[in-house]
């Protein structure tokens, strides 16, 4: 179905899922339930956007062992499932799932997941009330954009961070950030 149909691939990914799942490549099955998710989420069909990530988590520990791919997926993984969790309001939520991942995403040397990680994990902590902890890791998440020159890690941060800096009344800073995310 693969090597048949690789043009029209995006009209199979949860037939595929389905398909992994039953056999044994759970590596596959993680990638097109995440290929459901997103292709579930561009059609804003949140729930079941929801069900595709929260299945490829779930499998997620019968992957083979290897530390860095692993880690990549499932770091990726969150990524893309965050936004789900933020169209839901369930950033409590989601601040949880991605402190739990924190030291993993951490360990794998790779700044602009981090970047992006760290800024979901402050947009979420921010989100659920934790003002003060959000805005120190979106400020983490900015400076690992502006050290790599990631227009997108730093959009997103500085997006959040207009918020954030509100919230603890740094409003001149965030006018700085707010702007600089309207440029990007």
């Amino acid at each position: 179905m693969e090597h048949l149909f690789q043009d029209r691939l995006p009209e199979f990914y949860e037939t595929l899922a389905f398909h992994f799942k039953q056999g044994q490549s759970v590596h596959k099955a993680v990638d097109y339930l995440v290929r459901s998710g997103e292709k579930s989420w561009s059609r804003y069909a949140l729930e079941e956007s929801h069900q595709y990530f929260n299945e490829a988590f779930t499998i997620f520990p019968r992957l083979p062992v290897k530390k860095k791919e692993e880690g990549d997926l499932l770091i990726d993984l969150l990524i893309k499932w965050a936004a789900v969790y933020n169209h839901r309001g369930d950033y409590k939520r989601l601040a949880d799932l991605l402190s739990t991942h924190r030291d993993l995403a951490e360990s794998l040397d790779d700044k602009e997941r981090l970047g992006m990680f760290y800024g979901w994990l402050g947009f979420s902590l921010w989100s659920s009330g934790k003002s003060k902890d959000g805005y120190q890791y979106l400020r983490r998440a900015l400076g690992l954009g502006e050290e790599m020159e990631n227009p997108m890690v730093i959009g997103y941060a500085c997006a959040w961070l207009a918020w954030a800096c509100g919230d603890l009344g740094l409003v001149e800073e965030g006018i700085l950030h707010g702007r600089r995310a309207q440029e990007i």
